[in-house]
């Protein structure tokens, strides 16, 4: 018979794990290794496949009769910088709603700097971000994760109105087309208080997450709802202004923008897992604007309007900082 040593454990016995939790971090940290490197191998077959098609394309792309108009070019910049603006103000009502209100310009700044996150692999960064940044300027976690929830499940659900609304304009079929307006007083319903509130705790169950800290009032979610997908439509049309200036694509192609638009939104919320829907957005778009202009020809415009939206982003992002700096240090002064 083995004596046990010192720790109850017999020396011919396997070392026992730690009780600290060190093999659950060491699994978790595994865990996140491969999540990433799953997400970096979407983003490299993405690519393989938009470069693929692009120099399969590129006889009809060199032979398109590009332009580039100024005007509408600008006209596209005022729209995507109309669009963001329009999501801060969205923020700033949701955290009144929801018991945490702030200045308009610290909401915005904190706003615009979390959404540069949603480039990082792991769109998680975003939300941990912005709830830092507002709990730095004293404003609840808890009423903030809320409004971060409500944000996500408007923006889902307007972009889904907005296609809703224009479908017909964009597969007309009369069953799609009914189905299409049957949905929205579905999407309508899903929001109410009632509806939404018990929906949203079991999701956010699922995800290990504690249940919203509080509802807003059914006509507050209505009004940021009917706001978020007139916001859509400028997006949409902001899409639309920069093909126009660089294809000549004609008016009638707005709604098939608007709807090509919000349904890459879409998309990439459904692929979560890949930072900012990279190759998932561009293949919805690609293929929606595919019945107007040549494919190769749509893809250009989907990469050169990735490329634009940052540009965009990145200088909204720029302006609410600037903004929200020097308003501080005249107070300050």
């Amino acid at each position: 018979m083995t004596a046990a040593g010192p720790t109850g454990q017999r020396p011919d016995e396997a070392p026992r794990p730690p009780a600290d939790g060190a093999t659950p971090k060491v699994a978790s940290r595994r865990r996140r290794v491969v999540v990433r490197l799953v997400q970096v191998a979407f983003v490299v077959v993405a690519a393989y496949f938009l470069i693929a098609y692009l120099i399969r394309s590129w006889g009809t792309i060199q032979d398109f009769d590009w332009t580039l108009d100024p005007v509408w070019l600008v006209a596209s910049g005022l729209a995507f910088l109309v669009y963001y603006f329009a999501q801060a103000v969205f923020w700033w009502m949701l955290l009144r709603g929801c018991g945490a209100p702030s200045p308009f310009w610290p909401a915005a700044s904190v706003w615009g700097k979390s959404i540069l996150a949603r480039y990082v692999p792991g769109n998680v960064f975003m939300f941990v971000g912005r709830a830092w940044m507002s709990h730095s300027q004293g404003l609840s976690v808890e009423r903030v994760s809320a409004a971060m929830v409500y944000e996500q499940a408007i923006g889902v659900c307007s972009a889904l109105l907005a296609i809703a609304v224009l479908f017909p304009f964009w597969e007309y079929r009369p069953g799609l087309t009914a189905l299409s307006l049957l949905a929205i007083p579905v999407l309508v319903a899903l929001m109410h208080p009632r509806v939404f509130g018990p929906l949203a705790g079991r999701l956010l169950r699922l995800f290990h997450r504690p249940p919203l800290d509080v509802t807003l009032g059914f006509g507050a979610v209505l009004t940021i709802l009917v706001l978020f997908m007139v916001d859509w439509m400028v997006a949409g049309a902001g899409a639309w202004l920069l093909a126009r200036a660089i294809t000549g694509l004609e008016i009638d192609a707005l709604p098939l923008c608007i709807v090509a638009y919000a349904l890459a939104y879409v998309a990439g919320m459904i692929a979560f897992f890949i930072p900012s829907g990279i190759g998932v957005r561009e293949a919805v778009l690609t293929a929606s604007l595919a019945r107007r202009l040549p494919g190769g020809v749509a893809l250009v415009w989907a990469l050169l309007l990735r490329v634009w939206v940052t540009a965009m982003e990145l200088l909204f992002v720029g302006l609410v900082v600037g903004v929200e700096l020097l308003l501080r240090r005249r107070r300050e002064a």
